[in-house]
């Protein structure tokens, strides 16, 4: 499939390294989803998977996933707040896509996706049905499925999207090339052989729908994006090894737990019986010893498990300094003061903030780009912004409850709106719902003097 994709592109935008290039970053991508998943690669000889009686597959075997818990615990600290427009009217219209396209979840895909895989990728689409544009994540590349984006020289700009998948009861592979200016659709078997023009409805004959913004309509994700290449980093790069060397140290730590509690017995110069038992007698020489016999009877010692233990933990420790996650084994005992909490955690907090500044950017360019898809093909006008903002709610571990606190103690201070608006980090009140909430404050305030008018004597025709 891969190969059939790199003939139909045009040779002045690929070169010659691109075939061998993606398909290595296919394998790489594909590793790292396993090993997020916990399939971790097995490296035991046959000997080896006998007497830890497993079968040496990635659902039989020993292993202790750290890495699911580096990608999740960077990837539930990057929450997108809202993304603003340089008007109210461009805010609610970017809050209303959002919400339409169930933002929410969306960005946790995005943000997991790019962090663990180290790219990922959005595709924005019109739905003349619907009357709106459409968000769709689409996975990067794993050698069977997934998107592959190729850039220009500089790498500055997406020059052609494929997007690869499954479609059908019969498996056939789907194709759709997307330029600046159109989308060409194809379509093949299972193998991914005899690409043909795929038609519906939208396309014509060959294939083709018109496409007219003028720029490609998919939004790159990188995860710790350089300059000097199109691809990401992942997470689990640097994590990989180290998963690995603990995985064998838990092995390891398996099979002398096995060998303590069934030790290994040897019988020198006599055949044991089959079963023995506490009491019983065990006969050596029925017919007596000679001069030149000798019976002995012991037990291989078995290695000590504690090694193996200071190894692991020496494992979990690198993992987490070299990924600067706060796992739960170096966060300390119960009694580690608030503040010795967050020196932990600084590192994870460095990170995430830089990412807010890439991957924020990344969100800008998908609210200008759904603004000019609306443009092109919607019957209205978005609201014009020349700049999009994307705010992210603080990555920090907060005390919900002193910050309530304290938002109280200066409400006579700076006013209901203020505090509201501190509440609002907790609850996640945002404008609508803070104006909503003063609104009803007013209207029972209100009320409440209407009727202590009406129950006075003197007030019946006082106004409020």
């Amino acid at each position: 499939m891969l190969s059939t994709i790199y003939e139909m592109l045009p040779r002045t935008l690929v070169r010659d390294e691109w075939l061998t290039e993606t398909d290595d970053w296919g394998d790489r991508v594909k590793l790292f989803r396993d090993y997020y998943d916990g399939n971790h690669r097995s490296k035991l000889t046959g000997n080896m998977k006998r007497m830890l009686r497993i079968s040496g597959d990635q659902h039989d075997q020993f292993n202790e996933n750290y890495c699911g818990l580096v990608v999740d615990t960077y990837a539930d600290r990057l929450l997108v707040d809202r993304i603003e427009g340089d008007s109210e009217e461009a805010t609610e219209w970017a809050e209303a896509l959002m919400m339409a396209n169930r933002w929410d979840g969306l960005q946790m895909d995005l943000h997991e996706a790019s962090i663990r895989d180290g790219d990922t990728f959005l595709l924005l689409e019109y739905d003349n049905d619907r009357g709106r544009v459409v968000l769709s994540h689409e996975p990067c590349w794993d050698g069977e499925t997934g998107m592959i984006v190729v850039y220009d020289r500089r790498l500055k700009n997406i020059l052609i999207a494929i997007k690869i998948w499954y479609e059908g009861v019969d498996d056939a592979r789907r194709v759709n090339f997307y330029y600046p200016d159109r989308v060409e659709k194809y379509i093949a078997d299972e193998s991914g052989y005899g690409m043909l023009p795929f038609v519906d409805e939208s396309t014509d004959e060959r294939g083709v729908a018109e496409w007219l913004p003028g720029v490609v309509p998919v939004v790159h994700y990188r995860n710790r994006s350089r300059t000097r290449t199109q691809y990401g980093i992942s997470e689990l790069a640097s994590v990989v090894p180290l998963q690995d060397a603990l995985n064998r140290g838990l092995m390891s730590m398996v099979m002398t737990a096995e060998l303590t509690a069934f030790l290994i017995r040897v019988a020198k110069g006599f055949e044991p019986p089959a079963e023995v038992s506490p009491g019983m007698w065990i006969t050596i020489g029925a017919e007596g010893l000679t001069n030149d016999m000798v019976a002995d009877a012991f037990t291989l010692e078995p290695g000590g498990i504690v090694p193996f233990i200071d190894q692991a933990n020496h494992l979990i420790e690198q993992i987490a300094t070299i990924s600067r996650t706060p796992l739960p084994t170096t966060l300390g005992g119960d009694n580690a003061s608030g503040e010795a909490l967050k020196q932990r955690e600084s590192g994870l907090l460095a990170k995430v903030r830089k990412a807010q500044v890439k991957v924020g950017n990344a969100h800008e360019d998908m609210m200008q780009l759904a603004a000019l898809i609306h443009d092109t093909f919607s019957p209205t006008r978005a609201p014009v912004s020349d700049d999009w903002r994307c705010v992210w709610r603080d990555p920090q571990i907060r005390n919900e409850a002193e910050m309530i606190a304290n938002a109280l103690a200066v409400r006579d201070i700076v006013g209901d709106r203020e505090t509201l608006r501190l509440l609002g980090e907790v609850y996640g009140y945002g404008m609508a719902k803070q104006e909503e909430i003063i609104e009803e404050k007013q209207a029972a305030a209100l009320n409440a003097m209407t009727a202590l008018a009406g129950s006075l004597p003197g007030f019946d025709n006082f106004s409020i």
